[in-house]
């Protein structure tokens, strides 16, 4: 994994996410499109692709993956359940991500509450940058592994303290 600094990408993650964010909006105007991950916020070590969260209520969820398979190529498949379910636009550049979350679910946490932590939160974002540091040069694997229980820590902090869906 190589990593750069989001200032340097800012311009144009901004740009990719809006159109991606208009296509989606165009055609699920009932969920939430956000823009989240390394390349959302100042001062933060990212890969350079651009992360959206689209978060749907219980209502709109399964029309909302179904048209989002529409529109993306399918990702994860996996891992995907109830609440969460991912894709990807093929041969963007940069590489452009979607997860779809179910409001109020834990990876609703994930792919919300915890980067807007990461928004407010100082030493956070540092914590978030030395793991990037950490591993660059490292397999895929390793860095997502060390990722994810990056954001399983966080994600645990809000459960215990009771947050958790910013919008209530």
């Amino acid at each position: 994994m190589t990593f750069v600094w989001s200032d340097s990408v800012a311009e144009k993650a901004a740009a990719v996410y809006a159109a991606h964010a208009l296509r989606i909006r165009e055609r699920l105007p009932q969920a939430e499109v956000r823009h989240h991950g390394g390349t959302s916020l100042p001062g933060l070590l990212t890969s350079g692709d651009v992360d959206l969260h689209v978060r749907a209520d219980d209502q709109w969820f399964k029309p909302a993956r179904d048209l989002l398979c529409e529109l993306y190529e399918p990702l994860f498949r996996d891992e995907w359940d109830s609440d969460v379910a991912y894709f990807v636009a093929p041969d963007a550049h940069p590489a452009v991500e979607i997860v779809l979350t179910l409001i109020g679910s834990v990876d609703d946490l994930y792919h919300g509450e915890a980067w807007q932590r990461i928004a407010a939160d100082h030493d956070l974002a540092a914590r978030y940058n030395d793991l990037k540091r950490r591993n660059e040069g490292a397999s895929i694997s390793d860095y997502k592994a060390a990722k994810r229980q990056f954001f399983h820590q966080i994600v645990r902090g809000l459960r215990t303290t009771g947050s958790g869906d910013p919008s209530r």
